[in-house]
Formats: structure tokens, C-alpha cells, sequence
């Protein structure tokens, strides 16, 4: 079944600029996604290992995750990625031919980038910024995730924890990152106890409040990217009632302040 309600995006677009290294860690990743560098190098360090996406290859990324990387830019222009945030759930056929192409020779998370697959994420990508329905969305998406079962790779990005709770949660809290979620009220929206959503979140490892700070996390520095404003109005619309707070939260959370990362972006 469809883990998005009828009409709700299925897909998300975000960009990412910086006119000097973006030194970050623990960005929480929500959502299946594709980032693809379009200029410049993320070096990405994952456990014990560490490598470089380039314009010439995807990173893929499961949910419920934290990366951390460098964002550096090159000699001749600004670092800039394009990241594709998945929200709907491949049809079972879609990822058993996935599996059934899994290739040992391709690196976990990172695959060479092809003009066919350029030609399918830039499509898809472009159709964000077109009002077109649920349906039309749809197809678009379906032909890039068949393009990845092709390939082998759709299954690594819907792994098992795309099926979470913790995921759910955080999809519900990234509709509206401001709001003052309480305990009680989420409860009544999933249908289950208090002593339930505790349970199931034990389960994957995290807390109530630890899901809601990771999405407010993210969701700063999607707003720091799209333009220069201050920190209060920063904090706001991430549900932090406190400027001190928020820039705590941040500097725990990414290893720079708020102030330190907007520094980094070419606005």
C-alpha cells in the first residue's frame, strides 16, 4: 500500500549551495533520496569508510540515517546538489526485479551516474516546479524507479526501515515542522496509545522528541538554502520559541552554528 494519502506530493526537491567547505554531521535523513552533485565534491564518511560523490555519480540513501559529509566546492565554481525525496512505496514487483539485478560489483550507496539516468531525475525534477496532478506526478516517478530496478539499486533505497514507525513519524511531523506537536494529539492521529508509540519508537531505537528535533533539523537547512534570514525567524519556523535554543539545538546537532553554516551559502 501507498505510504502517501491521495493528493499528497510523492516526491520532494531540494537543492543545496555553498561557497566554501560545509564541514556537517548527523543529517537526518527522512526519506528515500537521491542526491546528485552537480558541481563540486560531498565527501561522504559512513563507519569506518569514505568516498566522494561527484557529478559523475548518485549517493542513495536509505531513511532513518544520519550522513556525514563535507561539502566542497571546486576551483572553478560553488559546491550545488540536488537531492529527490521519495515518499511513495515502489510496487513489490518493481523492487523484486531490483533484487533479482543486484550487482555486487556496484558500491552500496553510490552508483555512476548515465545519461539515462540523467534524463530520468532531471524529468522528474523539473516537473516540480509544474502544478500537475497526483496521477501525472505518479508516472513520472514509476519510470525513474523502474530505470533503478533495472539497474539494481530501488531496493537499497526502500530498505526494510522505509517500513518503520520512526519513518512514519517523521513524514507526518515534515508536513509541518512549526507546530507545537504534543504526545497526546499524535497519538489520536495514528489511533494508538501513548504507551504504544513509545513502545514502537523504543523498537527503532529513538524517542518522541529526538524524530520531531531530527526533522526541525532538516528542515533549517532547507530554509537557510532557500534565502538569508534571521535567526529568530529561523528558529520560529522550526517550533523553536527560543533564538538560544535553536542555535544550541543546531550546533549539537551539525557541529556549526546556524550563523557558521549561513556563511558557507552564495546567496
Amino acid at each position: 500500500m501507498d505510504k502517501v494519502m491521495l493528493n499528497e506530493p510523492v516526491f520532494r526537491v531540494q537543492t543545496y549551495s555553498g561557497q566554501s567547505d560545509q564541514h556537517l554531521r548527523n543529517v537526518h535523513i527522512y526519506a528515500p533520496s537521491i542526491i546528485w552533485v552537480k558541481s563540486g565534491v560531498k565527501t561522504v564518511f559512513q563507519e569506518s569508510e569514505q568516498f566522494d560523490i561527484d557529478s559523475h555519480s548518485w549517493l542513495l540513501t536509505s531513511t532513518n540515517q544520519g550522513l556525514n559529509f563535507i561539502n566542497k566546492p571546486s576551483s572553478m565554481d560553488n559546491f550545488y546538489s540536488v537531492q529527490i525525496c521519495f515518499f511513495l512505496t515502489p510496487p513489490r514487483e518493481m523492487l523484486e526485479e531490483s533484487q533479482s539485478n543486484e550487482s555486487t560489483r556496484l558500491h552500496t550507496h553510490a552508483i555512476t551516474m548515465s545519461p539515462l539516468l540523467a534524463y530520468g531525475f532531471t524529468l522528474l525534477s523539473d516537473t516540480n516546479t509544474q502544478k500537475l496532478s497526483f496521477q501525472t506526478q505518479q508516472f513520472h516517478l514509476l519510470a525513474l524507479y523502474q530505470q533503478l530496478a533495472e539497474l539494481g539499486v530501488l531496493h537499497v533505497l526502500f530498505s526494510p526501515t522505509f517500513a518503520s514507525f520512526q519513518n512514519e513519524l517523521s513524514v507526518y511531523f515534515a508536513k509541518d515542522p512549526a507546530e507545537a506537536y504534543q504526545l497526546k494529539t499524535v497519538c489520536d492521529d495514528f489511533s494508538i496509545s501513548r504507551a504504544t508509540l513509545i513502545r514502537r519508537l523504543q523498537r527503532d531505537g529513538t524517542n518522541f522528541r529526538t524524530v520531531l528535533s531530527n526533522v526541525r533539523m532538516s528542515h533549517a537547512l532547507g530554509l537557510m538554502q532557500e534565502k538569508k534570514q534571521s535567526q529568530l525567524d529561523l528558529a520560529l519556523q522550526c517550533g523553536y520559541q527560543s533564538e538560544s535554543r535553536f542555535s544550541q539545538r543546531f550546533h549539537q546537532q551539525f557541529g556549526m552554528t546556524p550563523k557558521q553554516y549561513m556563511k558557507t551559502i552564495s546567496y
